[in-house]
């Protein structure tokens, strides 16, 4: 009698531990809206089932689920100048929502799938009180929500869904210094970003209901946090598989493409784009790059009336509406564009004017890149003109290394990014080391030429890069 009863409570035990989450046929529905940008509908469906039911928190859950992405949405599709003081707004208003849902549920049962949906609605309250800046409120809520998912964990380690937000807020912790890290610190947060990668991981893999969540925080990680778009790509692409409608992350995609000089993947998506998808910002730089200079200043010119995107994208689209009009030979358009680009590129522009004739070149040269011609490429490195500014000296170093990585020639490739440091734009500067950075971490190089990669890189003070570290010092036991 007693081995039947250990056998029923073994079985129980074991029963107890699984996930208690499923996805039924209303969580893929709106799963599916969310994620292909029709904010609103789940947003209306969420607001009628609320009003049949104002006590089931499945619905809050999906509601503030797609406020959240939509505010983003909202917030680019402003004017650039009234930017701040619309996020405020907007975000002042979800909390308002929220707080009202908090205090609405704050009396429901106990149960393992509530407190999932609850711990959910204060991690939203994290971060929409860290878009606007209110860091306690942050960081209060952010730690309720992430003792609340450990205490899931702990009973129900299989319940995958509950491990995205504790890795979520153990990355982001482990990135916090100065004032956020002061008030961190008397909360007593703090992280690791080995863990909360394990964590995401996790999540990602194994999840069911935040599957989409955590595709979008690899994207967030790899491309905004560590500069890591060769590893994003993947993600993209998995991503944009299940919600292809989904704007923001497509164009997001695009120009990651085009950041790493690539074409071919963003022709294709804009051959295919049936649905508008993509924006006429990610068209500019495509043609920019392929050397289509007519459609480049038709795009680009679009910037300068409807900036609906990021500011860093939205400046170097002026710069390429300015460079491509400087190409056409129109002085007066270019004279026009050129009084209302920022700082730096009014600069990158005037150098441009003092040096055409090695700017053009290195624009060819760019060009070819993109397009992987890279036979002809070669032919036109080899006819390198002696560079009088050492700007377009390092640029052409750089193009010469991306080429030799893209054709998978990565050790070939070392000595160009090495030279391709020596310049004066801090940017370029950090991408010739996050090259480097990728080929010491699939090839194997000596630990002297690892541990004087780490310094220089440590010198630069770019944090994107200084997190990663982490993975060569593991690699190379230099812990």
């Amino acid at each position: 009698m007693s081995k039947i009863f250990i056998l029923f409570l073994f079985l129980t035990v074991s029963i107890y531990a699984q996930s208690f989450i499923t996805v039924d046929s209303l969580d893929r529905k709106l799963t599916n809206l969310t994620f292909n940008d029709e904010y609103a509908e789940v947003k209306n469906i969420c607001d009628s089932l609320i009003g049949l039911d104002s006590k089931n928190p499945q619905y809050y859950f999906h509601y503030f689920g797609a406020d959240a992405l939509q505010l983003h949405e909202k917030i680019n599709a402003s004017p650039l100048d009234g930017r701040d003081s619309v996020r405020e707004f907007l975000v002042d208003q979800s909390i308002e929502k929220l707080e009202h849902a908090i205090q609405i549920l704050d009396d429901i049962p106990s149960t393992p799938l509530n407190k999932f949906y609850i711990a959910s609605l204060h991690s939203y309250y994290s971060r929409y009180a860290g878009l606007n800046r209110y860091w306690w409120a942050a960081y209060v809520n952010g730690t309720k929500a992430n003792g609340m998912f450990e205490e899931i964990i702990e009973d129900y380690p299989n319940c995958y869904d509950a491990y995205l937000y504790p890795g979520v807020f153990g990355y982001y912790a482990a990135r916090l210094n100065g004032f956020n890290g002061f008030i961190a610190s008397i909360l007593g947060v703090s992280g690791n970003r080995k863990d909360g990668l394990k964590y995401l991981k996790l999540s990602l893999e194994k999840g069911k209901l935040v599957y989409a969540q955590a595709l979008l925080m690899m994207l967030e990680i790899n491309t905004v946090m560590e500069d890591n778009p060769h590893k994003a790509i993947p993600f993209f692409e998995e991503f944009i598989k299940a919600y292809p409608k989904n704007k923001r992350v497509v164009n997001w995609y695009c120009h990651t493409l085009l950041n790493l000089n690539q074409t071919t993947k963003v022709l294709e998506i804009i051959k295919t784009d049936t649905l508008n998808v993509v924006d006429n910002f990610v068209k500019a730089k495509f043609f920019f790059l392929t050397n289509k200079i007519d459609s480049t200043a038709h795009y680009s010119m679009l910037a300068f009336k409807n900036p609906n995107t990021w500011k860093g994208i939205i400046e170097h689209t002026k710069y390429y509406c300015v460079y491509s009009n400087w190409l056409l030979g129109k002085s007066e358009a270019t004279t026009r564009y050129k009084s209302k680009l920022d700082g730096f590129y009014s600069s990158l522009f005037t150098l441009d004017l003092k040096n055409e004739k090695e700017s053009k070149y290195i624009y060819n040269l760019t060009t070819l890149l993109a397009r992987e011609e890279f036979n002809e490429f070669e032919k036109l490195a080899n006819q390198k003109p002696r560079f009088k500014e050492i700007y377009f000296n390092a640029k052409y170093n750089l193009l010469r290394g991306t080429s030799l990585f893209q054709q998978n020639k990565l050790i070939e490739s070392l000595p160009f990014f090495e030279l391709a440091e020596n310049t004066s734009d801090r940017r370029e500067k950090t991408i010739a080391l996050r090259y480097q950075l990728d080929i010491y971490l699939s090839k194997t190089v000596s630990v002297a030429k690892v541990s004087n990669l780490i310094e220089r890189i440590e010198e630069t003070d770019f944090n994107k890069l200084i997190f990663r570290l982490d993975d060569l010092k593991e690699i190379y036991n230099l812990n």
